[in-house]
């Protein structure tokens, strides 16, 4: 598709893009217990999003690191406690979402990477999201 040409202006697109990012993370389309935990808040889902970046670049993500990125998105009035945000990794810990292990570089650091099961959700959302996105240029082409 000619993105240069894509009329963004149009209603109709915009319709179609609020549709599609309700499809995103509805629960309606959404039926993973993993992806549906962690879309529960901006805050789950920040969490989620940085878990896999991180696991994605091989790098290391201590709890530390994680509040401090999911902090530096969150406008003020929206943030939570230190104390809420690790409950929240503990929490996906308890369910066998994330592993908790200590760091190879620095052993006093607690570092955070997705589990299998958290690993196989994302990457099934993330193709479903791309396929989401496709049928919506398809359907908006002509617009």
């Amino acid at each position: 598709m000619d993105y240069k040409n894509f009329n963004k202006d149009n209603n109709k697109v915009r319709i179609a893009q609020i549709d599609n990012h309700l499809l995103d993370i509805s629960k309606q389309s959404i039926t993973d217990e993993i992806i549906n935990w962690f879309q529960q808040s901006s805050i789950h889902w920040m969490t989620g999003l940085f878990i896999m970046r991180y696991y994605y670049t091989n790098q290391e993500l201590s709890k530390q690191l994680l509040v401090e990125e999911i902090n530096n998105h969150i406008p003020s009035e929206g943030k939570k406690t230190v104390t809420t945000e690790i409950k929240y990794i503990e929490d996906a810990e308890t369910k066998k979402y994330v592993l908790i292990l200590p760091s190879l570089i620095d052993n006093r650091k607690r570092i955070i990477k997705p589990t299998e099961i958290t690993i196989s959700s994302f990457s099934n959302w993330f193709q479903n999201y791309y396929d989401n996105l496709e049928n919506f240029f398809n359907k908006t082409k002509n617009f």
